[in-house]
């Protein structure tokens, strides 16, 4: 009885120290490496061009737009845009039906990084591995599961410079 009730016990106290133990931390490289494998087939299997960025993102320009706009942090951007996750291809969110405002800074870092690639007039397909996207949160309107690849297509229509 004694020797149950210590077994117990202990079996208790191991499961409580596992409870409290913290979850490994994200691994931006290791994940961008495994994304990046997933990429480069779906790629190859969909007969797909794209440019591989220096960040990770791969990208498509269809139309560069005019001009030479600098994006700032204040600019106001108006887009339109369609979004997937690579794995499904189930479009979760969309505004190619009117155009949104935006501004850069508070935008996951695959989204920054392909604004700026385009100019007004321009419209850009971006494929953006999870660690350039929502890392390993889910997000739940629209839901997008956790370590999504995303698929967008951007379109910028105009910008305005705060005065």
């Amino acid at each position: 009885m004694l020797k149950t009730r210590v077994l117990l016990g202990f079996v208790l106290m191991a499961a409580v120290f596992v409870a409290c133990e913290k979850p490994a931390p994200y691994d931006d490289k290791a994940q961008l490496e495994i994304d990046d494998a997933i990429i480069v087939k779906y790629l190859k299997d969909s007969s797909v061009t794209a440019v591989k960025h220096s960040s990770g993102l791969y990208y498509n320009i269809i139309s560069p737009g005019t001009g030479n706009v600098v994006y700032g942090d204040k600019d106001s951007i108006y887009a339109r845009y369609r979004l997937k996750v690579l794995k499904d291809t189930v479009l979760r969110d969309r505004s190619l039906d009117s155009t949104f405002v935006f501004l850069l800074p508070g935008y996951i870092e695959g989204w920054q990084t392909g604004t700026r690639l385009i100019q007004p007039g321009g419209a850009i397909r971006l494929i953006i591995p999870s660690a350039l996207g929502f890392k390993d949160r889910a997000v739940t309107s629209p839901v997008i599961p956790p370590n999504s690849i995303l698929d967008i297509t951007l379109e910028i229509d105009k910008i305005k410079h705060p005065k």
